[in-house]
């Protein structure tokens, strides 16, 4: 699905290429707990594949929300405003712990925030991202999954 680019009045086609390559630095989370209570809270995203990893401790605000509720958006800026709604899933996976802790390109030391990978008080957010809409000089454009 793509609206239409306000400069050209072309469909503005986007790719999750496209919208993965701009997801850099921090990003607002937005969760809601089982009763509809709002939060937000600011997060450095992770992004692997077709989707992105957050990390968290389970007694945050988030990660109980996500909980009960496993939706969520999120936002990124500067540059284009990208703002992206996905499915979130609570993982507390050894093998995806280590496996995340350990890349390079974290652009933070978990360690300062969750001491080690085994604390069984870090968990992980695999988030599924459904759609994107992008407001950038151009325009808007939207990506959505499937």
């Amino acid at each position: 699905m793509a609206d239409h680019d306000a400069t050209t009045g072309s469909p503005a086609e986007l790719t999750w290429a496209d919208i993965a390559s701009q997801l850099t630095g921090l990003a607002h989370v937005a969760t809601a707990s089982a009763d509809g209570a709002p939060h937000v809270a600011v997060v450095a995203p992770v992004l692997e594949g077709d989707g992105l990893w957050i990390f968290t401790l389970r007694s945050s605000r988030k990660a109980r929300n996500l909980a009960a509720n496993p939706r969520m958006s999120l936002m990124w800026r500067p540059g284009s405003e990208i703002y992206l709604t996905a499915g979130a899933e609570l993982v507390d996976n050894a093998a995806d712990k280590a496996r995340l802790w350990a890349r390079p390109d974290l652009p933070f030391d978990p360690a300062g925030f969750f001491g080690t990978p085994d604390n069984p008080a870090f968990v992980l957010v695999r988030v599924t991202p459904r759609r994107a809409v992008v407001m950038g000089p151009t325009g808007r454009s939207v990506w959505s999954a499937g």
